[in-house]
């Protein structure tokens, strides 16, 4: 296969080519900012306002927006450039932006299921995890999930420099481990619209990889 700059296996050093207050740079950190902010609050005011079933349709809708968030982040990932990951360009500031509001979003969703569900008790979400997947101890695979994904966000934005030089095989594995618990959440687990629009999701991934991964093998090495 041919060597490129944008083979994530051989990520480059980066260090950063402007200033994170420079105009053009600031730009996209409020307006991305607002809009994820917006995007809770409308979704929050919207669902108390028209849900016959609040609880069931806010810990529903919260997450349906994590996903979207998630899906965003990940569909730039696989079109990004090294210098990207540094998150001192536009494309990477917005990408670091949609992976942060995933999580946030996600959490917001935790808070939900917590409040209405399990009634912020542990022993709660241990028995609805066995009567939804058959086995209590799922839910420790989603207290490590959730640790995962805010250590990742942690990471990116206290030492973007580090996390844009760490070895790919960490975002790999951690990517991997993630999709899999969001395909038996929103696949395996589901059905009707949310089943279909889970396969579409990963449907989208599948055809992003594919032409990032051709156009990668097209470049002269």
């Amino acid at each position: 296969m041919a060597a490129n700059s944008e083979n994530p296996t051989a990520r480059q050093t980066i260090t950063p080519a402007s200033s994170p207050l420079d105009g053009a740079i600031l730009y996209p950190h409020i307006v991305c900012f607002l809009l994820g902010l917006l995007s809770i609050l409308i979704l929050l005011g919207m669902t108390h306002l028209f849900a016959v079933n609040l609880g069931e349709t806010i810990t529903r809708n919260t997450v349906r927006l994590s996903l979207t968030w998630y899906l965003a982040a990940l569909l730039i990932m696989l079109g990004r450039r090294p210098a990207d990951w540094s998150a001192y360009t536009q494309r990477g500031i917005i990408m670091r932006w949609c992976w942060t509001w995933a999580m946030l979003s996600f959490l917001v969703h935790l808070a939900m299921a917590f409040h209405y569900y399990d009634h912020w008790s542990h022993a709660d979400a241990f028995e609805r995890t066995r009567q939804v997947s058959g086995t209590g101890e799922g839910i420790y695979v989603s207290y490590l999930f959730t640790c995962l994904w805010i250590a990742d966000v942690l990471w990116w934005w206290l030492n973007p420099l580090s996390y844009s030089n760490r070895p790919a095989a960490i975002g790999r594995t951690l990517h991997t481990f993630m999709l899999f618990i969001v395909f038996n959440g929103t696949v395996v687990y589901e059905t009707g619209m949310i089943r279909w629009a889970g396969l579409l999701g990963f449907g989208l991934l599948f055809v992003r990889w594919w032409i990032s991964r051709q156009r990668n093998l097209s470049l002269p090495g």
